[in-house]
């Protein structure tokens, strides 16, 4: 074991899996192939293999990643071959048993072998030859839903939520999070704002997951007409789910999975029943993907899905991943990247279809969103699950391409969200007896819980946007959900703001998307230029220092083994940049809040049962810049542990041994020239670029020989100074990054021109390794910005008259900062937002209110007047200004409060 995951004062060991030698892919049952990188399968499942060795013929043969037995596939009787010349096609396949089949791309093909067998062992051969870019079977994943149901009760749970019961607005609090007297109670998504705009009419939303309940009341209308298609038995019949959902069976489980989602995108509204969904006049596809094993269907079917119906489709929601809890780099096959290129190049005419997709629920086993090819790529919106106070939900994965987060349930509470079911005594709540509608709906501690919750909110979301403006590319869709999302969890130490004005974090992107906010923007937006993409590239060998994360002391007659210490990470942020060189201060064990003042100082604790989080939270109250954990035994060796939970720790915090602790307790005692400081020692490459986009996602692809994965750490850092952690330390013992590209969302609107930097640190000691090839993707769009600020020179000329203004600078003060108004196309110096009240009825629980709401800004104080004659109006209260809008509740009384004004002063 190479070290143990301390998620509190309890330690969970993870395993370690060998990683095997090339050896003759003919030899035994391991099989090399391309996808177009080299990969090896060992083929499992003695009883199927040996009957398919004895001359049986078998359709699909379990195998896994070699030097991984917990990552499951099937390969099939199909296979993938793709040429450096298509003439050579012929000649590759005459006289072996393969017939070609399909032509996926002049030189791609899928071709027809008689068996798994024969198609493993071609495709092995193949891939071999120096002309074949890629050979391999075609591949059938055993996914991961990212939506776990919550676990079972022991205790019978009901509670009425239908209409009259206080418990149904509680239970919906995502689409408006209020009581019953309209105080907001805390996050939403600020839905019952965006639909006197729109009921996301006109859209198409595809659910590509286990079926639709295809006659739940709910769901019957939105379904009515759509192009369902089940992409098992490949007909546009039946795509409803296969099964029910028992709840002691995993492989039956999943059934009521896409129904649930579905219901959180359009359930019928107005209907009398449970709930709504955001978008409830959108129209629903079912497409069922998985098969009776709970498998997903094979990566050429998936390839055709993304494709499917891309004139009537707009969005596509993805509640599902093929991750299987692994912190390994996977995702999806090169048919399904192509697959996902023609829906964004080809759907929707040229448009793109937006593709929605859950970054995945494994965040207690460190794993992050841009080690999966599925939510790490510029063309999806990555989702994070957010609990009812913001913070990222305690399964939601981190990852620099998260776009934005939603509410996924089970984060701050020990429930669910609610959502549909399927119908009767079939799904999730049937292990109770209840009677009537109750069955047709997840709710309590059965309700939706993960970050597949979390994606079709945003599905919602989008189907609000694309009806109001049908026009808009996914690049579109994708700006507008940024700029009309705002973080709750101001806590959380790892925000930051990039030099276009954007507050971004690695935990949930760009924050929650305001509904309303995101309906106003896309009914003034004005489609973003054409897409302009630069790549540098770096292939110079570079070796990465072994051990770069360091504790070095400085000082006069400081023992060389103090001088610098490796040190173990933890996963507090502020690591990346060396901190100021302090005193360390000794404070034992910091149960408590030290009493000392360690105001520019470092902290040096001693390891207990004490939780790390809870030592690091006493250090920084008493005002410690960084803090030191030292073990309490050298017993095991060095005995380092990942210090796991601690991503929300306020200040940086590594971890060392006993001696070194020790060492340095006695040093600081004795020596008072002698300061501390924490240090990444990494390799770095820094490509200097003179063109000027306005970025929109940035990529870096890095090639190394490294043995052990998961010790590396990758950032980049903009010339602005914005950084993405593109990797942390994890547990993954297989080579690599063999050859990655990591995708980040943190530089959106940030201008290209300038040095970026990136860095790996090699934070864990003994496997060695260099760096061979880095590659910098740059996405956006051409300005003209000589000052290099961001804002197009033309655009400052004509707007602003000179270059003098920054992108976060607001002439106006009306909460739009020049960035968002360039992307925008409004005027800086004229407010549009002012004189734009809305007044909508809101009723609940037999109140009778209105909802008085205005666009409005910080930097402003607003009077509301009201009365039933417009030319006599009373002022009712003043208001401070908040962004995006102000809102005040009025009893809806027409006789007394007919009209209302709503006048801004600046704030003084």
């Amino acid at each position: 074991m190479r070290f143990t995951l301390w998620l509190s004062v309890v330690s969970a060991g993870l395993g370690v899996f060998a990683v095997h030698g090339q050896g003759d892919p003919s030899a035994g049952n391991r099989f090399q192939f391309r996808t177009p990188h080299q990969i090896a399968y060992r083929l499992t499942g003695d009883e199927a293999l040996s009957r398919a060795v004895a001359g049986e013929r078998i359709e699909w043969l379990a195998a896994r990643i070699d030097g991984n037995s917990t990552n499951r596939v099937e390969l099939g009787s199909r296979m993938v071959l793709q040429l450096q010349a298509a003439d050579d096609l012929k000649r590759l396949i005459e006289g072996r048993p393969l017939e070609l089949s399909r032509v996926v791309r002049s030189n791609l093909f899928i071709l027809q072998a008689p068996d798994a067998l024969t198609a493993v062992r071609e495709a092995s051969r193949l891939a071999a030859l120096a002309e074949v870019m890629a050979s391999c079977p075609v591949i059938r994943r055993h996914d991961t839903q990212h939506g776990p149901y919550a676990p079972r009760s022991n205790d019978p749970f009901a509670i009425p939520f239908f209409s009259g019961a206080s418990q149904t607005y509680d239970a919906q609090w995502p689409i408006e999070n209020r009581d019953g007297s309209s105080i907001r109670l805390g996050l939403d998504l600020n839905v019952m704002a965006a639909w006197p705009y729109s009921f996301g009419q006109g859209v198409t939303v595809a659910v590509a997951d286990s079926g639709l309940e295809m006659n739940h009341p709910e769901l019957v209308a939105r379904l009515a007409g759509a192009p369902h298609y089940n992409f098992v038995t490949q007909t546009d019949t039946n795509a409803g789910p296969l099964g029910g959902d028992n709840q002691s069976d995993p492989l039956l489980r999943h059934w009521a999975h896409g129904t649930s989602v579905a219901g959180f995108i359009a359930a019928e509204r107005d209907n009398g029943r449970g709930m709504a969904g955001i978008a409830p006049l959108a129209q629903l596809a079912s497409w069922m993907i998985y098969t009776t094993n709970g498998s997903l269907v094979s990566d050429e079917r998936l390839m055709d899905m993304y494709g499917y119906a891309a004139d009537i489709v707009d969005v596509q929601n993805h509640s599902w991943g093929a991750g299987n809890g692994l912190r390994q780099q996977d995702g999806p096959s090169l048919l399904e990247q192509l697959g996902i290129e023609d829906a964004i190049t080809l759907g929707r005419g040229g448009r793109g279809i937006v593709m929605v997709r859950a970054v995945g629920n494994d965040r207690e086993i460190a794993a992050s969103g841009n080690d999966d090819r599925y939510p790490n790529s510029p063309y999806v919106i990555a989702v994070a699950a957010v609990g009812k106070g913001g913070r990222a939900a305690y399964y939601s994965e981190p990852g620099a391409c998260l776009l934005v987060g939603a509410p996924g349930g089970g984060a701050d509470s020990p429930q669910g969200l609610f959502t549909l079911d399927l119908v009767g005594t079939r799904g999730v709540t049937s292990i109770y007896i209840f009677s009537g509608d109750l069955n047709d709906y997840n709710f309590g501690v059965q309700g939706f819980i993960g970050t597949s919750a979390a994606a079709p909110q945003v599905s919602g979301i989008v189907a609000l946007i694309l009806s109001v403006n049908t026009n808009l590319t996914y690049r579109d869709v994708q700006q507008i959900l940024a700029l009309s999302a705002r973080h709750w969890d101001v806590a959380d130490p790892d925000l930051s703001t990039n030099s276009a004005g954007l507050v971004v974090s690695h935990n949930v992107g760009f924050g929650v998307p305001d509904a309303a906010h995101a309906v106003w923007l896309a009914r003034m937006w004005s489609n973003r230029p054409p897409l302009a993409t630069l790549t540098l590239t770096d292939n110079q060998p570079l070796a990465i220092p072994d051990s770069g994360l360091r504790v070095e002391v400085s000082g006069s007659n400081i023992p060389p083994a103090l001088a610098s210490m490796a040190a173990f990470p933890t996963f507090t942020p502020g690591m990346d940049e060396p901190t100021s060189e302090l005193a360390l201060v000794d404070i034992g064990t910091a149960t408590s809040v030290p009493a000392v003042n360690l105001t520019n100082k470092g902290a040096l604790i001693l390891r207990d049962t004490t939780p790390f989080t809870t030592k690091i939270a006493n250090a920084a109250q008493a005002g410690a810049a960084f803090a030191v954990i030292y073990n309490f035994t050298n017993a095991g060796g060095f005995n380092l542990e990942l210090v796991a939970n601690t991503e929300y720790s306020p200040i940086p915090t590594v971890f060392i041994g006993n001696t070194s602790g020790e060492g340095l307790k006695g040093l600081f005692e004795t020596n008072n020239s002698a300061l501390a400081r924490l240090n990444l020692v990494s390799a770095e490459k820094v490509f200097s670029v003179n063109s000027t986009l306005l970025c929109e996602q940035v990529g870096v692809r890095v090639q190394t020989d490294h043995p052990v994965r998961g010790d590396l750490r990758i950032t980049l850092r903009s010339p602005q100074g914005t950084r993405s952690v593109l990797q942390h330390f994890n547990d993954d013992t297989n080579p690599g990054p063999t050859d990655w590209t990591y995708w980040t969302t943190h530089h959106f609107l940030e201008s290209s021109a300038g040095d970026w930097t990136v860095s790996i640190t090699d934070q864990f000691g003994g496997a060695v390794g260099n760096n061979f090839g880095v590659s910098l993707i740059l996405r956006g769009t051409q300005i003209t910005d000589t000052d290099r600020d961001g804002l197009d020179d033309p655009w400052e000329t004509n707007r602003l008259g000179s270059l003098m203004f920054g992108p976060k600078d607001d002439p106006d003060a009306d909460g739009f900062a020049n960035a968002r108004e360039q992307v925008m196309d409004t005027n800086p110096q004229t407010s549009d937002l002012l004189a734009t009240p809305d007044l909508s009825r809101w009723g609940l629980f037999g109140s009778q209110m209105m909802r008085l709401s205005w666009p409005s800004a910080p930097q402003y104080h607003y009077e509301i007047l009201g009365g039933s004659n417009v030319n006599d109006l009373n002022v009712i209260t003043n208001l401070p200004g908040g962004f995006p809008e102000t809102e005040l509740f009025v009893p809806f009384t027409p006789a007394q409060n007919g009209f209302f004004k709503v006048r801004a002063f600046q704030a003084p």
